[in-house]
């Protein structure tokens, strides 16, 4: 969905028209129960970290601080049926795991940080809820686990990552002139080479997980006047595309870790063990 630089995430109405079963990752910004339950009656499944200030209520109907219904849970990881809003309108599956030291400390910096820049402090349930990491979901156990659900959530961030591809590596936010019309046109110029770009690593490299989409980046710049050359002809630009598309299939490549596996690694490992 795209809309003007100035409206908000939270007012952006989002397209519904996904086909049932579908499974769509919510942005904090766009958590919303209305929409959730909406989604819910369309027979789409929606994945969504839980927002601080949420009522919630137990399976029995109980309200709870939520703090205080994770801290009654004896264990590290926690999957629960809840109920969200006022009138506990919202039914769907509280999942949380109780998240590493330092995390945990950086987490509070973050919120202790934020709130001076109100002029204020963060709440006591802000600094609790930091312990964990949460999410819920409308998607039955039976289809998603827990951790399943933690990479899922994490994938949704790569989005995130190809935005600051585009802006750090195409500087489309940057411009040495003070001349409006001249930074628009660089603008628009920026964004037309990162439609270039994005729609070569498409029919490139996309369906291959392993690839680095950064490191594919740099190799169509590397040879981006050769392109440019190679739209005077037909028969020279196939040629030169499709020697791109080459070096991308064969290269520029994810370097696999152990001890903090990439999401790729993650998203591929969670389906191996679901057809096993």
């Amino acid at each position: 969905m795209i809309s003007d630089g100035c409206t908000h995430d939270s007012t952006v109405v989002l397209p519904t028209s996904l086909p049932a079963s579908s499974l769509r990752l919510i942005d904090l910004a766009y958590f919303n129960l209305e929409r959730f339950a909406a989604l819910t009656d369309e027979d789409i499944f929606w994945l969504s970290r839980f927002k601080t200030g949420t009522i919630v209520w137990d399976a029995d109907g109980v309200r709870w601080d939520l703090p205080d219904l994770l801290a009654a849970q004896d264990a590290e990881v926690v999957d629960l049926h809840v109920r969200l809003g006022q009138r506990g309108h919202l039914r769907c599956r509280l999942l949380a795991v109780r998240a590493p030291q330092e995390v945990v400390d950086q987490r509070r910096r973050h919120l202790y940080a934020a709130a001076r820049k109100h002029g204020g402090a963060p709440s006591a349930n802000s600094l609790a809820l930091a312990e964990w990491t949460i999410l819920i979901t409308n998607v039955g156990a039976s289809k998603l686990s827990v951790r399943e659900a933690l990479i899922l959530a994490r994938a949704r961030w790569q989005i995130e990552l190809l935005f600051k591809l585009w802006k750090g590596h195409g500087r489309i936010d940057e411009s040495r002139s003070e001349k409006p019309w001249r930074v628009m046109c660089e603008v628009f110029a920026k964004l037309l080479a990162m439609l270039i770009q994005h729609w070569i690593l498409v029919v490139s490299c996309w369906a291959y997980p392993s690839r680095s989409l950064t490191k594919a980046a740099q190799t169509v710049r590397k040879l981006a006047l050769t392109l440019a050359h190679a739209f005077r002809a037909t028969a020279r630009l196939e040629a030169v595309l499709t020697i791109i598309q080459e070096c991308l299939a064969v290269g520029c490549r994810i370097n696999k870790r152990k001890q903090a596996p990439h999401s790729y690694q993650l998203l591929l490992g969670a389906v191996g063990e679901s057809l096993a």
